[in-house]
């Protein structure tokens, strides 16, 4: 492997198209012959294309969609960190974070490869256009993409030329620049093999034309399935269409569906990375994928339709957004709080809740006691009023543990301690579960190489980015960055593919 810093940038020779064949009932074969071809142009995939457009590869970049298409690393924060840590800290404190963070659910090799290149893949990100700084008081916001997002609340306003856009509107420039072919409107349909090796993909435009490209390398980089609501009704939620999309959505598991016709291994299915939203982000674009409910849900409790806590609300937000969305009716649970909590956490970290949801015309039921509460929610009186007063001889003798089912008590950047429900004022909150990305998919190994369903590697495959599988997720929703993680794994995807 060749270290990104001691490389000297290669203009490759423009990728050639073969030929342009006659129309077949109805439809365009176009043929192109390339070094490696990148499926999607998302973070992941536009460093792993400039990447290896940069070691000397002929590369073809597809792109399902047109012009400014969307993306999640569009939308994007814009935060690079290693489970909650300075991603710049080096590679052993990185690991221990990820082992804190991962617990056993981390393929050890995944998370040795993340820890060891995720700092030299934001190195690799500041001399190709990334223009970091600090964005708020954490050590792990140390990276940032200027100009800083996270400001305003809503979609409409959030995310239009902030770094994250800047930095992807850069990486693509460069690379047609430097020679690459990067092709938008082209949507994939199926790997090419020859003797066991990946040998290139077919691709299909909206108009019916078609496109084969044969290649030495595959690499994809199409995003998770959040997109395909089959998909996410086999493997995440009973309901996807209760679910507030807080992402660009386009993630449709092409990628994933295509490795596993020619023998990839899928892992870690169920569970995706998102957060909690008042049940108005679904149709209300002013209300995602900020303000989150995930601080003022983890400081007090979170009851489905019986008026009963059904999940650990301690162990944070994306967790407790996995264990929304498997309820049988994902918009049937609420928050329940009290004016203490709502003046503490619900104004907590970055876009709060409160005074937001009050400005924004999202329900916040309020009574002077834990009957009228439940009646004004349809919840049954008894059982919310036992699990509350359950709930506060737990925090008083410092018990939480003990509770049905147990209740952590974190106090890190995204998850609080229990706080008591005492009044005055009790108030409770609608809730739904925001997906933004899937979290499992294909396997790979810590070279980005594809793994198959025998335990080897798909020769001239590999993948990166959330398209993948085998370090976030597991029981817990572990995450461990998102952003950090698709540059890390673009990075050595692009590598080992230009190899």
């Amino acid at each position: 492997m060749v270290p990104a810093s001691s490389c000297v940038a290669m203009r490759p020779s423009p990728v050639p198209i073969l030929a342009m064949q006659a129309r077949r009932e109805g439809q365009i074969q176009m043929e192109m012959n390339a070094d490696v071809v990148v499926m999607g142009a998302g973070l992941a995939g536009l460093v792993a294309a400039r990447r290896a457009a940069e070691l000397g590869a002929r590369v073809v970049l597809l792109e399902a969609g047109e012009g400014r298409y969307p993306a999640n690393s569009r939308y994007t924060g814009g935060v690079f960190h290693v489970a909650f840590e300075d991603v710049t800290a080096g590679p052993a404190v990185l690991r221990d974070a990820i082992s804190r963070a991962g617990g056993d659910c981390p393929d050890p090799g995944l998370a040795d490869a993340y820890a060891a290149n995720a700092g030299r893949a934001i190195a690799w990100l500041a001399v190709n256009g990334a223009d970091f700084g600090q964005g708020g008081d954490f050590p792990w916001m140390s990276r940032m993409l200027v100009p800083f997002s996270l400001r305003e609340p809503g979609f409409p306003n959030h995310w239009p030329d902030k770094g994250a856009e800047r930095l992807l509107e850069r990486l693509g420039r460069d690379f047609t620049e430097a020679g690459g072919a990067f092709l938008r409107g082209w949507r994939g349909r199926s790997l090419l093999t020859m003797d066991g090796r990946c040998s290139g993909l077919e691709a299909v435009r909206a108009d019916g034309d078609m496109l084969r490209i044969v290649a030495k390398s595959v690499v994809i980089a199409d995003g998770g399935f959040q997109g395909d609501s089959e998909l996410v009704r086999e493997h995440i939620s009973p309901r996807p269409e209760s679910l507030c999309r807080r992402g660009a959505g386009t993630g449709r598991g092409d990628g994933l569906k295509m490795a596993a016709a020619v023998g990839a291994k899928l892992v870690g299915l169920d569970r995706f990375y998102g957060h909690v939203q008042a049940a108005e982000a679904i149709r209300d674009d002013r209300l995602w994928p900020y303000p989150i409910l995930d601080i003022l849900g983890s400081s007090a409790i979170v009851v489905g339709p019986d008026g009963r806590r059904f999940t650990d609300e301690g162990k944070g937000g994306v967790p407790l957004a996995n264990a929304i969305a498997a309820l049988p009716d994902p918009l049937s649970s609420f928050v329940v709080f009290d004016r203490a909590i709502w003046e503490g956490p619900g104004r907590a970290f970055l876009l709060p809740p409160n005074p937001t949801f009050e400005e924004r015309g999202v329900a916040i039921l309020r009574a002077d006691t834990l009957e009228q509460l439940a009646d004004a929610a349809g919840l049954p009186a008894e059982n919310l009023a036992r699990t509350v007063a359950d709930y506060n001889a737990a925090v008083a003798t410092g018990s939480t543990a003990q509770l049905h089912p147990p209740r952590s008590s974190r106090t890190d950047t995204l998850s609080g301690a229990a706080w008591p429900i005492k009044g005055p004022e009790f108030m409770a909150i609608r809730l739904c579960a925001g997906i933004t990305y899937t979290m499992g998919g294909i396997a790979i190994d810590p070279s980005a190489r594809v793994v198959s369903c025998d335990g080897g590697v798909i020769p001239g495959l590999f993948a990166a980015g959330s398209a993948t599988g085998g370090l976030d997720g597991g029981p817990d929703s572990v995450y461990l960055g998102g952003l950090a993680r698709a540059a890390t794994f673009g990075l050595l995807a692009g590598e080992a593919a230009a190899s």
